[in-house]
């Protein structure tokens, strides 16, 4: 049986597309079987095109037109092919929905981006012509004769420190000893290029590294002076400090140019007013020694409740004099007296000595510190200070203020 068709009439195309097969014991014969006209075009122009879920339905639909009707399709045949059908459609919907969620969300991400970016530009500008102090993790080293590089090291309560120098391949080039730190605790260190085994080092940058960071985070070295420009990169934005680029992520401290930090400045006189009568916990670095008769130096000890601290008391040369321990109440808090007797028996010169707490470096709520009742107001050179039973004290030594007689947790 012979069975010739035109194409056109499938694709709805006015090519003139033929198709002829003779069917030989129920299939058909290809040795027969014949396809005329230009397959380089129309139709035939699209079999490279994936197909999509449209064809599919047109394929589908096409196939049911034209079925034999002496063999028509199973039910079962059927059913799998709109199955197919429906899983292509949903596949398809599902893609496209997904594809809509990450256009969305990476605009929302950028959007959120520049956002950010912009608040850290802006304030990056408002840092000029201030004072701030940025950690310092490298320092750069041109080789050039006579040069010194000075690098700056805060110890924090450690009495000294060792600074290491190391290369790019991460080897320790140089140590140095970072020793009599000043009122700030810190100390500068110079480094003239020389390494440990007396040669002179490459130019390049080093990395600066100090002997127990890890775990003090007092220790760093770093950079202070005033911002005098801003650049923007693509890694964020970078300050101009002392002729050098560093990251704004890398600053620690700002403040008005030509202010130590301590004065109290922006203390409104309002507001130094309203201070007047009340009660007051002022941090406490030190303890004042006279060296007179039947004389007790005292301050109190904040520190965890229930608790043993150890308390020394150490002189202008670091070294420690007196060590005592304390037992702290439910609050947290506890006395501690000294007479003026050293570790050796003797007494101690008359002077100042320094007040170190055992954990103090770690916990920002173990320190000493007395109290008293603001009873006036200091306007000496333009800064305000408050007078608290006869001491005059910062408001950047004040950890607590309350009203007379609601404060908790006292020595006594």
């Amino acid at each position: 049986m012979g069975l010739s068709m035109d194409v056109s009439k499938l694709t709805g195309s006015s090519q003139p597309y033929t198709a002829s097969a003779s069917v030989k014991d129920g299939s058909i014969d290809a040795s027969t079987s014949s396809v005329t006209g230009d397959r380089t075009g129309g139709l035939f122009s699209e079999a490279g095109k994936e197909m999509g879920k449209d064809d599919f339905l047109l394929l589908l639909v096409t196939q049911l037109r034209y079925q034999d009707p002496l063999n028509p399709m199973e039910n079962t045949e059927f059913v799998s092919q709109l199955a197919q059908f429906r899983s292509l459609e949903s596949n398809s919907n599902i893609e496209k929905a997904i594809g809509n969620l990450d256009s969305s969300f990476k605009e929302t991400v950028d959007a959120q981006k520049y956002s950010a970016q912009s608040i850290t530009n802006t304030g990056a500008v408002s840092l000029i012509g201030k004072s701030v102090r940025l950690r310092q993790t490298s320092v750069d080293y041109s080789a050039i004769t006579g040069e010194t590089e000075q690098i700056r090291v805060h110890l924090g309560n450690a009495e000294q420190a060792m600074v290491e120098l190391l290369d790019s391949e991460g080897t320790v080039v140089r140590t140095l000893k970072a020793e009599g730190k000043d009122s700030m605790n810190s100390v500068n260190v110079q480094w003239d290029g020389t390494t440990d085994n007396g040669e002179h080092a490459a130019a390049g940058k080093y990395t600066i590294r100090i002997a127990g960071e890890e775990n003090n985070p007092a220790l760093f070295a770093y950079d202070e002076d005033l911002v005098s420009g801003v650049r923007f990169t693509s890694e964020g934005a970078m300050v101009k400090v002392s002729g050098k680029e560093l990251s704004i992520s890398n600053i620690m401290d700002v403040s008005i140019a030509g202010s130590s930090g301590s004065s109290l400045d922006s203390l409104s006189p309002s507001t130094a007013v309203s201070l007047l009568g009340k009660e007051v916990r002022i941090r406490q670095s030190s303890v004042s020694y006279r060296q007179q008769d039947g004389e007790v130096a005292t301050f109190a000890v904040n520190a965890a409740p229930n608790s043993r601290v150890k308390v020394d008391l150490l002189d202008a040369s670091g070294n420690v004099v007196f060590t005592g321990n304390v037992y702290t109440n439910s609050y947290g808090v506890a006395e501690m007296s000294w007479s003026g007797e050293t570790q050796a028996g003797t007494y101690a010169e008359a002077g100042e000595y320094r007040i170190r707490i055992d954990g103090e470096e770690k916990n920002p709520m173990t320190y000493a510190f007395f109290e008293g009742t603001v009873d006036g107001i200091s306007n000496l050179g333009g800064s305000s200070r408050l007078r608290v039973d006869g001491y005059l004290v910062d408001l950047s030594d004040i950890v607590d203020i309350a009203d007379v007689g609601d404060k908790e947790g006292s020595a006594a």
